[in-house]
């Protein structure tokens, strides 16, 4: 990895994505700032002696946006979908940056079909290769609509293209329409969705799993004994030693602010 600068300070921001590098890295990308959306990519590295972030030159990067969405690659390969423009336009593309090359430069991943632009969607890695979206707020017609689709992408292949995952589940047990929800792989390739903005205030807090390696892949609801996180959107999540799922905060629109930590065991702790 060939960072530009040194011990430069992210400037503030919001609507921004936070993403894990090979190793202890840690990237974050656009959102917006005191002086409008920005397309700036700033590294940490948490195990250096003096951890410093530090920005990143990459060559031709994406538009400005925020509320997008990201995910890595073979732990150096940064892969940014979607969001906004300050003029509120929703935006469909993808870019992929390389921060182990030399000299990173974005390249715009092209594909024969998109996706309804969106925001508030989740980009989630499964099978190593394979990219699979959910949800957002999506654009259908001159409407923006809340969203329950899936879409794969496979970054093995030659000519790679959005395809829609055609998802089974009995009427009822799939997740409802929503953006700003959690999204997290496990090791074994399967999703857990949880959480996210939905129509009305109220929803039970499902945890619905997916597989889609699976020949006819198909929406399950996860049947998690004890005491269930408040069901929230904006919150944030992450997978600790490919076991524990841990989800911290949100907002449900009544209490506005939760200050809840809640951990998700899916293997029995050892004797």
């Amino acid at each position: 990895m060939a960072p530009s600068g040194g011990g430069l300070l992210p400037p503030g921001r919001w609507g921004h994505t936070l993403s894990w590098l090979r190793g202890s890295w840690l990237a974050v990308f656009g959102g917006c700032g005191k002086q409008g959306l920005l397309n700036d990519i700033f590294v940490l590295d948490l195990d250096a002696r003096q951890p410093a972030w530090r920005q990143v030159a990459g060559e031709a990067p994406p538009p400005p946006r925020s509320w997008h969405s990201s995910c890595t690659l073979d732990g150096s390969k940064l892969v940014i979908s979607g969001g906004c423009t300050d003029a509120g336009v929703l935006l469909d593309d993808t870019f992929l940056l390389d921060l182990d090359e030399e000299k990173p430069a974005w390249r715009e991943i092209h594909s024969s079909w998109l996706p309804p632009a969106r925001l508030g969607h989740s980009l989630t890695v499964y099978g190593r290769n394979k990219v699979l979206m959910f949800g957002g707020m999506a654009k259908s017609g001159s409407l923006r609509l809340r969203s329950c689709d899936a879409y794969v992408m496979d970054f093995a292949e030659e000519e790679t293209r959005w395809r829609q995952l055609e998802v089974n589940g009995f009427p009822g047990v799939g997740p409802p329409p929503r953006l700003d929800h959690v999204a997290v792989s496990l090791p074994c390739g399967r999703i857990i969705i949880f959480g996210g903005s939905i129509a009305g205030l109220h929803s039970p807090s499902h945890l619905f799993l997916l597989d889609p390696l699976e020949e006819k892949p198909t929406w399950r609801i996860l049947d998690a004994p004890g005491q269930a996180p408040k069901f929230a959107w904006g919150h944030s999540t992450c997978v600790v030693g490919g076991t524990r799922v841990l989800v911290l905060g949100g907002q449900t629109g009544e209490d506005w602010i939760v200050d809840e930590l809640h951990e998700l065991r899916l293997a029995s702790a050892e004797p």
